[in-house]
This record gives structure tokens, C-alpha cells and sequence, in this order.
């Protein structure tokens, strides 16, 4: 089922099926800033990543002496949330545990997603709460794809990525789909233009300690959008390097795909968040569409 919010900027749908925008449109220009889920390119529009960022070695992971499978980026992409609060220009769904998260996941949680419209502004709100006896092991990011290019007479080469503020950044690096061992390089350039090469090797990773905005813009025309936020701790970049693929993902991370060299035990994977019994968590992100 499909849930729209609005204000006199901007029309967005989002779906209750993993809780995923499917659609942003500017009332005044009528450009549509999400990518519209070719199955044959990318069937996928904005997936919310959780409880894993990325793949697991194998696929699986080990929690006091048991070991689970999942996939990548985990179940919350293709999970059916409910809609906990809906307003003209806001709305809020919630994923609670259930049996079948038991068998792949060993903990009581609550994720809850808040989507609220301010002008131009799309707000998303993450909410991790650990309902579990134990520490709660997890990570966490949104994955929204943007349309590339945005205006006829554009091409995915007219746009660019700029980040703010202008700081040299470690960059990671994938090893198929982990996150090779012991490569990082840092970057001084905060502005790069589009070039389907850049994606060769999957996703382009920085590390972001600090608040980061990144812009993902053309010369060319006026319009874009600016993904701002604090409360995450890597950006992931990433689009198909086919011709087809028109749309950049700006993905804010709190989490990373598994190391190569990973043993599995949930415990040592890399940038994984945790939460002790009763906790909770919140992580923000805003995205300004112009």
C-alpha cells in the first residue's frame, strides 16, 4: 500500500513495504527525483538498510555460538511496516519483532521511520530501540537513488558530486562485495564530476566523522538535491556503471559491508552500532530538493 504526504513544494509517496519512498515531485516543475525501479537496472528505490549495511562474509554471521543468515543489507528493505501516525505532511511507520525475525536475527528490536515535509525539505528520521534482554548488535542507512539526469537535454555526465564541508576524507574500498582489508587512501578533492568509470569496482565509500552535506547537482540546469547530516558515519555513493542507469544513489551509513579477512562474530564487525537493553537511538537525515 502506498502513502502520500504533501505540501505546496513538494508530493511524496512512500510505500509500506520496507517503508521505501517510491516517488518525490515538485508541484512547480513537475520533476520527478526518484528513481522509478527499472527491474531490468535497479528494482529498487530508496531501501531503508537494516540491521546490516552491505553483505556479510557468506552471508552469515555468529551471535553466542549460533550462526545466522541474511542477505544483503538485511530484512527491513522487504518487510511490511505499519503506519504508526499520518498527517498532511508527515508520516511515521514502525517494524516490530516478529517469529520469522527471531530465526535470522537474535534480537528484540523496534525500528521506527519518520518522513516530514518542511518546504522544500524531505526529513527522514531513523528510530532503533532495543527491546531485547541483551546488547543489540546492528547497523543502519538509507539508500534513496535520485534521478540522473533531471531535465531533457541533460546527460549523467553534465552532473557532479560536491561535498561540504571541503576536508581531505578517507576513502574505502570494496574487495568484490566486503570491504577490502587495510586499503584506504585519503581524498583532498570534494568535488568530482560523473563518470560511469567511477563505479566500476561498486560503490565509492568516505568516511564522514563529521556534519557532511553532499550535493548532487548539473551546471546546466537549476535543479538537484542536498543530502545533509550528522549522525552517520560513512557515505556510500553508487549507481550501475551501464548506460541504462540513470540514477546516483547518496547513501548515509552507520555500518559497512563485512571485511574480507571477517571471522563473522558479530561482535568485531566492523563500525557495528550497539544499543543496551531498554536503549534507543536516533539518526537523521535531510534531503533538499531545488
Amino acid at each position: 500500500m502506498e502513502f502520500v504526504i504533501e505540501n505546496r513544494h513538494l508530493k511524496v509517496t512512500v510505500k509500506d513495504k520496507g517503508a521505501e519512498i517510491t516517488s518525490v515531485i515538485a508541484k512547480k516543475t513537475g520533476i520527478e527525483y526518484i528513481w522509478q525501479a527499472d527491474e531490468k537496472v535497479w528494482n529498487r528505490h530508496a531501501p531503508i538498510l537494516f540491521p546490516f549495511v552491505g553483505r556479510l562474509k557468506d552471508d552469515t554471521f555468529r551471535h553466542n555460538d549460533k550462526t545466522y543468515t541474511m542477505g544483503q543489507h538485511g530484512f527491513a528493505r522487504d518487510s511490511k511496516f505499519s503506519v504508526h501516525e499520518r498527517l498532511t505532511d508527515s508520516i511515521t511507520f514502525i517494524l516490530a519483532p516478529n517469529g520469522d525475525f527471531k530465526d535470522v536475527y537474535p534480537f528484540l528490536f523496534e525500528l521506527q521511520l519518520t518522513y516530514q515535509l518542511f518546504e522544500s525539505q524531505l526529513s527522514i528520521s531513523y528510530k532503533v530501540k532495543n527491546l531485547d534482554a541483551n546488547k543489540m548488535y546492528f547497523s543502519i542507512g538509507g539508500h534513496p537513488g535520485f534521478n540522473v539526469p533531471l531535465t531533457e537535454g541533460e546527460t549523467f555526465e553534465d552532473y557532479y558530486i560536491k561535498m561540504t564541508p571541503e576536508t581531505s576524507r578517507q576513502r574505502l574500498f570494496l574487495d568484490g562485495p566486503y570491504l577490502a582489508t587495510d586499503k584506504t587512501v585519503e581524498v583532498e578533492q570534494n568535488k568530482f564530476p560523473l563518470q560511469r568509470d567511477l563505479f566500476l569496482n561498486d560503490a565509492i565509500i568516505f568516511k564522514t566523522p563529521e556534519p557532511t552535506t553532499v550535493t548532487l547537482a548539473s551546471d546546466k540546469s537549476e535543479h538537484g538535491v542536498t543530502m545533509s547530516y550528522k549522525d552517520f558515519e560513512y557515505l556510500g555513493i553508487w549507481t550501475k556503471p551501464q548506460e541504462d542507469a540513470t540514477y546516483v544513489c547518496l547513501e548515509p551509513w552507520c555500518g559497512l559491508a563485512d571485511r574480507s579477512d571477517s571471522d563473522g562474530e558479530l561482535e568485531r564487525k566492523t563500525a557495528i552500532q550497539s544499543l543496551e537493553p531498554g536503549n534507543k537511538r536516533y539518526y537523521v537525515h535531510r534531503v533538499d530538493f531545488f
